[in-house]
């Protein structure tokens, strides 16, 4: 088996479960080592994943980011692994971002949902969609074409502010 950071041979295997999905990475020495696996250390693997070692200092950029409502910086975070409140996933948008696609290939889940929140996920998601259709129509110059989305999009608030009035 090849190593996931170059083309020698793994020597190293971690692998971690979270959330029942199993995340499976290859080392060779030289790489394990350059990360500080093995020695000792607790590592992350969110870490390994993004390509940046235990030990590795963060950039200077992204050393100065923080978050403006509660004051943790990325560097917290790191070392955390958690976010501090609300305000970090819009301060460290692009790197969360970063770590979804490198774990999960998608920034947006797609998987199951609790049956409670169905039908708001699937009407937020018909929304997304008319508006995205709009601004290309829009953009395209077909006046006639975006009109009809907003149409349509109207219709569909009515309909939820409709439903919301009766779950009231």
């Amino acid at each position: 088996m090849k190593c996931d950071q170059c083309e020698n041979s793994a020597s190293v295997h971690l692998t971690q479960v979270l959330n029942g999905k199993m995340q499976k990475l290859h080392l060779c020495e030289a790489c394990a080592q350059k990360m500080g696996v093995g020695q000792g250390s607790s590592f992350s693997m969110s870490d390994l994943l993004l390509g940046k070692g235990v030990g590795e200092p963060l950039s200077g950029g992204q050393i100065a980011k923080t978050c403006p409502e509660c004051g943790w910086t990325l560097r917290k975070v790191k070392k955390v692994g958690r976010l501090g409140c609300p305000g970090c996933y819009r301060a460290f948008e692009e790197e969360l971002e970063t770590l979804l696609k490198s774990i999960h290939r998608e920034t947006r889940h797609r998987g199951r949902r609790p049956q409670h929140l169905e039908q708001k996920m699937n009407l937020r998601d018909q929304v997304e969609t008319l508006e995205a259709g709009i601004a290309s129509a829009i953009e395209a110059e077909e006046y006639e074409k975006a009109a009809a989305f907003r149409d349509e999009l109207k219709q569909l608030r009515a309909q939820a502010a409709e439903e919301a009035s009766h779950d009231d």
